[in-house]
């Protein structure tokens, strides 16, 4: 099986912005031979572009990102009028790697799973795991190239108006567009045309995390899973259950709680209020769910936050 390059980026560390901009080249223009001691991103709005890094050919059209090392060469090959984003910038946890499709797309899958199932009570600290970027990647919808654009437009100006700390604004800016790109990568697997039990499967499982991360404060039932995802709720209950190590009534009621702790935390909200707003229509059940998860009961949680 072919291994596809690709990157992992240290989540702890910020990109630091060499310089940025957004050009447009015409004919007779070749891009110039050379080696950098920093990465290089290019991201096209129009037109093509035609590129060698090392032995490999890149054509790019308009979406397309590529994502240039320090460590090859790289020049034109062809000639093309071409409207794109590039961006020159440092980071000292950018790893190349290579893997087959299959890895890359089981760790991308395992970082959404993940972070769709985080606890935001319990977050003290940046995550660990690293972000994973594509070496080259087509972004195909309208919506997602307008919303990348208009990061990259606002990474180039505040590169350029240099107020105070802009460097920090402006990693952020950035971190954010690969952010974005990560998110694609991982959209693209769960989007794939593969038409498999196990694919769909997997599809149903994180549509229905992200389903839950939306709607814990409605009435969710059985009847109602079977219903929007066509399914067996016992079957998809057995590999929900396989895939997340709880059953989707335990994963529901969790993420309820989390809500619930956030609310409470402030000692603005009544406790019936907060049980409404995350999903229990009854304060008596609420508060046996919320002692069974935190210990203690809603009322001496919220005595102890104030």
């Amino acid at each position: 099986m072919e291994e596809l390059l690709y990157y992992k980026m240290d989540s702890t560390c910020m990109p630091v912005v060499k310089f940025t901009n957004k050009v447009h080249v015409e004919p007779p223009h070749v891009h110039i031979r050379r080696q950098l001691e920093e990465f290089v991103l290019y991201f096209v709005l129009s037109g093509d572009m035609y590129l060698r890094e090392g032995e490999r050919d890149y054509q790019l059209g308009s979406g397309d990102m590529l994502l240039l090392d320090p460590r090859r060469e790289h020049r034109g090959i062809r000639a093309a009028a071409c409207t794109y984003f590039y961006i020159h910038f440092y980071h000292d946890g950018l790893e190349e790697c290579r893997a087959s499709a299959d890895d890359i797309k089981n760790q991308a899958l395992a970082c959404r799973f993940a972070s769709l199932q985080a606890d935001e009570c319990a977050i003290r600290k940046l995550p660990a795991a690293p972000i994973l970027l594509p070496k080259h990647m087509h972004v195909s919808r309208p919506g997602t190239i307008l919303h990348l654009t208009e990061l990259l437009e606002q990474v180039k100006g505040s590169h350029y108006n240099k107020l105070e700390h802009f460097q920090l604004n402006t990693g952020c800016l950035f971190l954010e567009f690969l952010l974005g790109m990560s998110r694609e990568l991982t959209e693209s697997f769960l989007l794939e045309g593969d038409a498999t039990l196990t694919a769909r499967s997997t599809r149903i499982i994180y549509d229905i995390l992200t389903f839950f991360q939306s709607g814990y404060a409605d009435e969710i039932t059985g009847s109602l899973i079977e219903q929007k995802y066509g399914c067996n709720y016992d079957y998809i209950n057995r590999l929900f259950k396989k895939a997340t190590g709880k059953t989707m009534l335990a994963y529901l009621n969790e993420l309820r709680i989390s809500k619930a702790r956030q609310l409470l935390s402030d000692g603005t909200s009544q406790i019936s209020r907060v049980a409404e707003q995350c999903g229990f229509h009854d304060i008596y059940y609420f508060s046996r769910v919320f002692k069974k998860y935190t210990g203690t009961t809603p009322g001496a949680f919220s005595r102890k936050c104030c």
